[in-house]
């Protein structure tokens, strides 16, 4: 019981990988990292919007590291990983991790032996089309407008740039890093995406696999001469054992929402939130957390930086798309779009953490099977 929940908790601490999940990002994750690269920049305090990449500087004290030009560092590889799709584990949690080129779309992260998200029963994985279900990534547009929909990131291929398997010693990776697991993925402009959007622009997704914890960190550089603007969305689609029997919570009361169903805006006037039928709402400036709660199990969603609002979907009724088990809660830009200056970039991090009874999904599993 009790006990038995220390013993794990303290041997999570001696890994070295509950306190980074549970107490806040790592130096390195705060720093602004990316693995297997040595980045020039400089620190400089963060700003609202955008950071700009500095050259040279003095580390300051709460400071945002700024990435800049990369350099390959000495003794690092970096080359695109041919592996498709790519799985991160963790050897002590039992957690996994898969990624899949297409769109870097994260289609599974399986934490106390229940995978967070869904995967709908429509969905193609060979590549030929956007896949349905994990977190689609909805850029550098949101929804129907002047390109395709939800703009053209998820339907091209990213190439995974470093990753390190396993977070413990022993990685098969070729990352610097010994205390995660990681993938990072970079998407550049080409002509297929300058006949859509024409912009310079280099964009970078890094999920991280820490003890009880997956991280998104997305950012975007403007490559180009002259401003830029963007929407950007994560299309996450939550697992949940039945739609009926969810809640939503979240700083949701009170706040505006475009009901897309309705097509009008409303003032949200429940204190959290329910599925009863077919739902598409946009929320505003949500500041803070959102938790699904199903039950005994909840999953925690917490944007540290940069996304303002929240989208709500599901296709109730909808059978072929397995609405019963799903629901998108989404983190976005898509109100206020983003707005780059050249040679600035764009910064954000998100962290998803699945609970069991109030406590980390892996460790309530080791107790269950210690049991």
């Amino acid at each position: 019981g009790g006990s038995s929940g220390l013993r794990l908790l303290a041997a999570a601490a001696l890994c070295g990988q509950a306190a980074m999940a549970f107490v806040g990002p790592s130096l390195l994750n705060r720093m602004g990292s990316i693995s297997g690269h040595a980045l020039k920049g400089g620190w400089q305090p963060r700003r609202a919007t955008a950071w700009r990449a500095a050259r040279g500087g003095v580390p300051a004290l709460r400071a945002q590291y700024v990435p800049g030009e990369i350099v390959i560092s000495d003794g690092m590889p970096d080359h695109p990983v041919l592996k498709d799709p790519v799985n991160l584990n963790d050897r002590f949690t039992k957690e996994k991790v898969k990624i899949y080129g297409n769109g870097t779309c994260v289609t599974s992260y399986v934490s106390g032996g229940q995978d967070v998200f869904f995967v709908r029963p429509d969905a193609v994985l060979d590549g030929s089309k956007p896949i349905s279900g994990g977190i689609p990534l909805c850029f550098p547009q949101f929804g129907p407008g002047e390109m395709q929909q939800h703009g053209f990131a998820r339907n091209m291929r990213w190439e995974c740039v470093d990753v390190k398997e396993e977070a413990a010693e022993g990685s098969r990776g070729f990352s610097f890093l010994s205390n995660r697991a990681l993938a990072v993925f970079e998407l550049r402009d080409n002509n297929y995406t300058r006949s859509m959007w024409p912009h310079k622009f280099l964009a970078r997704y890094q999920v991280d696999l820490t003890a009880g914890c997956m991280t998104i960190d997305m950012r975007v550089h403007n490559r180009g001469p002259k401003p830029m603007s963007f929407q950007v969305a994560l299309h996450s689609y939550y697992a949940v054992s039945d739609i009926d029997k969810i809640e939503i919570h979240g700083a949701f009361k009170g706040k505006k929402y475009l009901d897309k169903i309705a097509g009008e805006e409303k003032t949200e006037d429940r204190d959290f939130i329910t599925i009863k039928d077919v739902t598409d709402s946009v929320y505003y400036g949500i500041e803070g957390g959102v938790e699904i709660v199903d039950g005994d199990r909840s999953i925690q969603i917490e944007p540290e930086t940069e996304w303002e609002d929240v989208i709500i979907w599901n296709p109730y009724g909808d059978e072929k798309m397995g609405y019963k088990n799903f629901v998108c809660v989404e983190n976005g830009r898509v109100g206020r779009e983003v707005e780059l200056q050249p040679d600035e970039w764009w910064c954000s991090r998100l962290d998803i953490k699945p609970l069991k009874n109030n406590m980390p999904a892996f460790l309530a599993s080791l107790e269950d099977n210690e049991e």
